[in-house]
């Protein structure tokens, strides 16, 4: 006969769901997180660049907006910039947002804003500022989780 207690489990089982309590928390932190990471984004990618031919305004820098929404069981942050070009920005001429997401999640180290040389002379190429950003979001919920997660688990 197999006998089996359950309280060991029962009490691992409350600390995952303190853990999933704590994504708010979490989620706040990374809208923030990548904000900053939007903002660095836009440095290199914009305003620390060879200047070209259109005026720098500081409008883009301004326009950057993180949110973050979370319940107990899901966390989201969405990063997006509210001026008309800012997808002329992210895209360059004809690059597609679905080419630079997946070039954002493959990066290897997502806490690097991504370049590709874009300037105010080569100011045609994408400059994925919010595309990074996002994928910043994303890999901070998981690895901010998961260590939520891993500590309930000791």
């Amino acid at each position: 006969m197999i006998t089996f207690d359950d309280r060991e489990l029962q009490a691992v089982l409350a600390k995952l769901e303190a853990a999933c309590d704590e994504l708010p928390q979490i989620a706040e932190q990374v809208r923030g997180e990548a904000l900053g990471h939007a903002i660095l984004g836009a440095r290199l990618n914009i305003y620390s660049t060879a200047r070209g031919a259109y005026q720098r305004t500081q409008d883009y820098l301004r326009g950057l907006d993180a949110r973050a929404q979370a319940s107990r069981n899901l966390a989201s942050v969405t990063v997006s910039n509210s001026t008309e070009y800012a997808l002329y920005v992210e895209t360059g001429r004809g690059f597609s947002l679905l080419g630079l997401q997946g070039i954002a999640l493959e990066n290897p180290d997502p806490t690097e804003p991504i370049t590709f040389g874009r300037s105010g002379q080569q100011w045609y190429l994408p400059g994925p500022v919010l595309t990074g950003a996002q994928a910043f979001a994303f890999y901070r919920l998981q690895q901010l989780f998961g260590e939520k997660v891993r500590a309930a688990m000791v």
